[in-house]
C-alpha cells in the first residue's frame, strides 16, 4: 500500500510539471517567431551588410512581406546605406514596395542619415546622390535635431555637403543643442567645409534680403498708386463742389503768334553750339566737363503725409495708412532700410556734388605740376614729399 501511494504521488507530480512546461512553451511560442522565419529575415540583413547581390536577391524571394526590422528598428535599406553598398540599395529600391526611402528608426534616423558615416566610404557620395534622386528628404532630422548637412559637416564630407546645399538643404538649421552645420564643422576642425558653409549661408542671407527688398518695393508702388488715386478723387470732389467758370473770348489779330520767318542764310538754321554743348568748337581741346544733374525731375508723391511707420510691441516694424488706420506688417528689415525704401526723398544721394562745381579738361592736368614763376623751384609738392620721406633733410 505504501509503494502504491508513493507511485501515485510521483505520477501526479510528473503530470503537474509536464502541464506547467507545456504552458510555458506555449507562451514562448506565441512570443517568439518560428526559427525558419527568423533565419529568413536574418538572411536579408546579413546579405545587405555583406553587399552580396545574389544572396540578397535570393533572400528577398524567400522572406516574408512586408520585411521586418532588426532589433535596433533598422530596415534593410538602413543597413545597406550604412555600409555603402550602392548595388544593394538599387536592388532594394527597384524591387517595388519592399522598403521606404524615408523610413525612420525609433531614434528618427533615415537611410540618408545612415549613409553619412565613416562605414559607407568610399561610396558615400554615390549612395547619397542615389537616395536624393529617389526623393529622399534633404532637411529631415533625427530625434537629436541632426540634419544630413549636420552629419556631412561633422564627418568632413565636402562633396556631400555641396550636394546637399545644391538640393536646397537648410544651412541655418540648428540641432537640439543650438548648433548649425557650420558650428559642427568648426568643432571638428574641417576648415574647407566651414569656409564653404559660411559662403553658402552668406549667399542665402543675401537672397532673402533681396527678396524682402523686392517686397518692400512692390509695397511702395502699391501705396503710391493708392495715394495718387485718393488725391485725384479729392481734387475731383473739390472741383465739383466749386466749379470754375472760364469765359471764352475771341482772339484778336495782334494776339495771334507771328509765324516764324525762314532765314535767307542756310547757316542760320544751324546755330552755333553753346558753351554747355557736348560738341567742341575746337577739335584740339575737349569741351569743359560738367556734372550731370537731373533736369526737371517730376516730384513724387510724398508718402510721409499718408503713411506712418513705427516699431510696435512685438519689436517688428509696421505701417499704418491714413485712409483706414489699420496696422499692417512690413518685411523683416532694419528700420533704416525701411525708411529709405518707403521715403527715398528724405535720404539724398551721397555723391551729390555742389552746384558751383565745374570739372576741368584732362589736357590741363599736366600743367598742374609745373611752377607758375619762371625763377621758382622745379620741385613739385609731391616730389618734395617723396624726397623728404626717403632722404630726410636732403631738400
Amino acid at each position: 500500500m505504501k509503494k502504491s501511494r508513493v507511485s501515485v504521488e510521483t505520477a501526479s507530480t510528473n503530470v503537474s510539471l509536464s502541464a506547467e512546461a507545456m504552458s510555458v512553451a506555449g507562451k514562448l511560442r506565441s512570443v517568439v517567431r518560428h526559427p525558419r522565419e527568423v533565419a529568413r529575415d536574418n538572411d536579408v540583413f546579413h546579405a545587405a551588410a555583406c553587399g552580396s547581390l545574389e544572396w540578397l536577391s535570393l533572400s528577398l524571394k524567400r522572406a516574408q512581406k512586408p520585411l521586418h526590422t532588426d532589433r535596433h528598428g533598422l530596415t534593410v535599406l538602413h543597413i545597406a546605406a550604412l555600409y555603402g553598398h550602392l548595388e544593394c540599395m538599387k536592388l532594394l529600391l527597384d524591387a517595388g514596395d519592399v522598403v521606404d526611402v524615408n523610413a525612420g528608426c525609433p531614434h528618427g534616423r533615415r537611410p540618408i542619415h545612415m549613409v553619412l558615416t565613416a562605414q559607407s566610404r568610399p561610396h558615400t557620395h554615390a549612395c547619397l546622390t542615389y537616395l536624393l534622386e529617389h526623393e529622399a528628404q534633404t532637411n529631415v532630422r533625427t530625434d537629436e535635431g541632426l540634419s544630413p548637412l549636420h552629419l556631412a559637416a561633422a564627418e568632413g564630407l565636402r562633396d556631400c555637403a555641396e550636394t546637399l546645399v545644391r538640393n536646397k538643404a537648410d544651412t541655418h538649421a540648428r540641432d537640439n543643442r543650438g548648433h548649425t552645420a557650420l558650428d559642427l564643422a568648426r568643432i571638428w576642425g574641417h576648415r574647407s567645409i566651414a569656409r564653404f558653409l559660411k559662403d553658402a549661408m552668406w549667399k542665402k542671407d543675401k537672397e532673402q534680403e533681396m527678396e524682402k527688398h523686392k517686397q518692400l518695393h512692390h509695397l511702395r508702388q502699391d501705396l503710391l498708386t493708392m495715394t495718387e488715386s485718393r488725391e485725384k478723387m479729392v481734387r475731383l470732389t473739390v472741383k465739383r463742389q466749386h466749379p470754375i467758370n472760364v469765359k471764352q473770348t475771341p482772339r484778336h489779330a495782334f494776339c495771334q503768334p507771328a509765324e516764324p520767318e525762314m532765314p535767307d542764310d542756310p547757316r542760320k538754321c544751324h546755330p552755333k553750339p553753346t558753351e554747355n554743348s557736348s560738341i567742341s568748337p575746337i577739335p584740339s581741346k575737349p569741351p569743359p566737363g560738367s556734372i550731370g544733374r537731373s533736369r526737371g525731375v517730376p516730384s513724387e508723391t510724398n508718402l510721409r503725409h499718408s503713411v506712418r511707420l513705427d516699431c510696435w510691441k512685438d519689436g517688428r516694424s509696421r505701417y499704418m495708412a491714413s485712409w483706414d488706420g489699420v496696422e499692417r506688417s512690413l518685411p523683416d528689415l532694419p528700420l533704416n532700410d525701411l525708411l529709405k525704401g518707403l521715403f527715398p526723398s528724405a535720404f539724398p544721394s551721397r555723391i551729390e556734388s555742389p552746384r558751383d562745381f565745374q570739372s576741368s579738361s584732362v589736357l590741363d592736368v599736366p600743367r598742374l605740376g609745373r611752377t607758375l614763376k619762371p625763377d621758382g623751384s622745379p620741385w613739385t609738392e609731391v616730389a618734395m614729399h617723396l624726397t623728404e620721406e626717403f632722404q630726410p633733410g636732403h631738400y
